[in-house]
């Protein structure tokens, strides 16, 4: 047998890494493994997952390092392992076909296919023998060895007719024109069916945090006024319930329950440059506290645990550690009260929901279970004293976490994902004011422009790790990066990165865009060719990417009057619009850049110098409310790339603005007072964050009472007659 442990060992991905040593021959996706696949004749078993992934975890120790399984596997098979966070092109055509066979997906994903790479049979996690209502995995081979060696007539018609239907996915269907609001209408109809009025999310069962909903969702709030408690409620019990890690910042991947109490454990970079960004967006919204420090303590997690040295964030954290998910993040209680001590434990449970048996396995997960409000309350403590007592507790219980054996960390870059972050990061410099972020921001884009842009090739790299940059740009990596470059430049008003946004469009259009049916591939036409090419322009765990390609540029189309972008976002959604049609619900983020093209967006040019403090001032008025429609530019009087700013100068040399919106332009103003009257206003807020009880509103009361009665005395000892209330009370 080939020595194994040689031919995973030559990878970087750290998913591949853990399975170098396995008794399993498994090879690299690549040329080699297909050209012995048709040569010996044999089939392939593709085997697809990613390093923070527990259930594949399960499936390698059960069945990869089983020698009795492998022998099976290295007789009859070319095994090959694939990391779809490297090749998300792979995984998105055998994820379609596993969807088309079996009607849902996940992973481990693990997929039967013929020498030419077509699909026959598959399923996700298989046990080693029969549970869970699922074969063993030693007989789901022999299934489909028997296939494979049985009719070929038959098992020919069973790949093709698999092949076809993923392959109509990609045609452009005969729209209705149905109008975009209806469309957009439809999909908000279908999401308020689906809330959990009890506990926020959607659906009664595990809950994923689904961010291209929620901006959907908060694009029509601002549109109409109408759904912005789904979002409350929702984004708040994500915030507040275990899915949010209350030590150390970070979202986990999913909730396991309906009441986001118990998460899947593992911490993936895109997730939380989604999320961090989502709820900067509802800050600007409801200008409630809880969103922007839920952002803020994201970004202290990415920064302290997720960053590299050379300023590039790292794709994901595992759930496990020392054997177990969940380990690290989780509590007995008897040990809280060890750390604590009993009359500080005591608040510290109550606050956070510890209960003696725990959530999982005996441990409890911490979730806001109590405010700070009630528990000064009932447990007869003053609020500030209630606030101490939680702060030094989570202070002590993050220090000691700290010196638990930590979950690994997968230490991939990888361009997509980094811009996704950027972007958030970006947002979060302009809405918080911290200009931290920006540098973070700044030196993360700097570092992928560096090490992953080929400028003479004009092709962006999708991996970064080891010194090595490799495997061709997907177009999430092109999509969600170009979305950062010009997020960047609304931030820091820098024009580099317009001019390398522009580089990057005009890339992503020449190699990705369907001249025959409109619309993006997934892969690229300097890859190599899969078995089919996919558009994808449904949302899964990540946005479409057709989606953010047409967002990203509508608004560099905008910032340039470059008509080119503007045509292919016009271009894209035409595309997919009988898609939309049918299933409004499933192409949100499409939906998010149909209702960004059909309105007229409010546009904002500044000029005069940019370190005075009338200038940050108008900056701070632009982005304190949610618009999500509004472009940003600096007439820097160095630069012609955007016409937009042309004539628009400083008067008298101080820093002015030239406010459009609406089809109207009003006369330039100095002030962030005066730009505050002409912006458009934002809906108003009808919402309770907290959801306070009539017993808080007559605490309230009599608390008013209270100060009146003993104010009512003073005024009687010093001679003064006690004021009449206020008229209206």
């Amino acid at each position: 047998m080939t020595d194994i442990s040689n031919r995973l060992k030559n990878e970087t991905s750290p998913y591949l890494l853990q399975h170098a040593s396995n008794p399993v021959d498994w090879y690299p996706w690549g040329a080699e493994a297909l050209k012995k696949a048709e040569t010996e004749n044999k089939p392939i078993f593709l085997s697809i997952g990613y390093s923070a992934c527990h259930w594949c975890h399960v499936m390698a120790h059960e069945s990869f390092e089983n020698a009795e399984t492998a022998k099976i596997m290295n007789e009859k098979f070319i095994n090959i392992k694939v990391d779809r966070e490297e090749r998300p092109d792979v995984d998105a055509v055998y994820m379609k076909a596993l969807v088309t066979l079996t009607g849902q997906g996940g992973w481990p994903l693990s997929m039967f296919l013929t020498p030419d790479q077509k699909p026959y049979l598959g399923g996700t996690y298989f046990p080693l023998s029969a549970k869970y209502n699922r074969p063993g995995f030693s007989e789901f081979m022999q299934q489909a060895h028997d296939l494979f060696t049985g009719n070929k007539d038959q098992l020919d018609v069973r790949s093709q007719n698999i092949l076809q239907k993923i392959s109509q996915q990609n045609r452009a269907g005969k729209a209705r024109d149905v109008p975009h609001d209806q469309l957009i209408q439809g999909a908000v109809e279908i999401l308020s069916d689906k809330f959990d009025a009890d506990h926020g999310g959607f659906g009664s069962g595990m809950k994923f945090p689904e961010p291209m909903y929620y901006n959907l969702l908060l694009r029509h709030w601002a549109q109409t006024g109408e759904g912005l408690d789904i979002l409350d409620k929702s984004l708040t019990a994500m915030a507040e319930g275990g899915l949010f890690d209350q030590l150390g910042g970070g979202f986990h991947r999913y909730s396991t329950d309906r009441k986001w109490r118990v998460p899947h454990f593992e911490k993936m970079l895109y997730d939380n440059g989604l999320l961090a960004k989502l709820f900067l967006d509802m800050f600007q919204a409801t200008k409630q506290d809880i969103y922007q420090a839920t952002a803020r303590e994201t970004f202290s997690w990415l920064l302290r645990e997720m960053t590299s040295d050379e300023g590039a964030f790292y794709a994901s954290q595992d759930a496990d550690s020392e054997g177990k998910e969940g380990t690290y993040y989780t509590w007995e209680l008897k040990e809280v009260m060890d750390l604590l001590g009993p009359k500080h434990a005591k608040v510290f449970a109550r606050a956070y929901g510890l209960v003696p048996r725990g959530h999982i396995e005996g441990r409890n997960v911490l979730h806001i279970n109590e405010s700070v409000e009630k528990l000064a309350e009932a447990e007869n403590i003053p609020i500030f004293e209630a606030d101490h007592i939680l702060r030094k507790g989570r202070e002590t219980l993050l220090q000691v976490r700290e010196k638990r054996p930590k979950p690994d960390r997968d230490e991939k870059i990888i361009t997509a994902w980094n811009g996704l972050m950027i972007t958030a990061l970006a947002q979060g410099a302009s809405v918080l004011g911290d200009s931290s972020y920006l540098d973070s921001a700044t030196r993360c884009a700097d570092f992928i422009w560096s090490k992953q842009w080929d400028s003479e090739k004009c092709k962006l790299l999708r991996v970064y790790k080891d010194g090595q940059s490799k495997i061709n740009g997907c177009l999430d990596d092109y999509a969600y990066f170009l979305e950062a470059l010009v997020g960047l430049y609304e931030a820091g008003l820098d024009s580099k990165w317009i001019v390398r946004a522009k580089e990057l469009a005009n890339a992503m259009i020449a190699e990705f865009w369907d001249e025959e049916e409109g619309g993006f591939f997934l892969s690229g036409q300097s890859g190599e060719p899969l078995i089919v090419k996919l558009k994808n322009p449904a949302d899964e765990a990540l946005p479409s990417a057709n989606a953010v390609a047409a967002l990203a540029l509508l608004k560099l189309g905008r910032l340039t009057t470059e008509e080119t972008y503007s045509q292919k976002t016009e271009q894209t959604l035409q595309t997919f619009r009988a898609d939309m049609e049918r299933s409004p619900a499933g192409f949100t983020g499409l939906l998010s850049a149909m209702s960004a093209l059909n309105l007229p967006p409010a546009e904002v040019v500044l000029a005069g110098p940019r370190d005075h403090s009338a200038f940050d001032e108008m900056l701070k008025v632009l982005h304190t409310d949610y618009r999500p429609n509004k472009v940003v530019l600096w007439n820097d009087n160095e630069t012609t790339l955007l016409p937009l700013a042309e004539g628009r100068t400083a008067e008298k040399g101080e820093p002015t603005v030239y406010l459009c919106q609406k089809g109207t332009c009003h006369a330039p103003v100095q002030t962030g007072t005066a730009l505050n009257k002409l912006l458009e206003r934002p809906q108003e807020i009808r919402l309770n964050i907290f959801d306070e009880d009539k017993k808080n509103a007559q605490i309230l009361e009599q608390e008013q009472a209270n100060f009146m009665g003993v104010m009512g005395n003073i005024f009687q000892q010093v001679g003064i007659q006690k004021p009449p209330p206020d008229k209206g009370d």
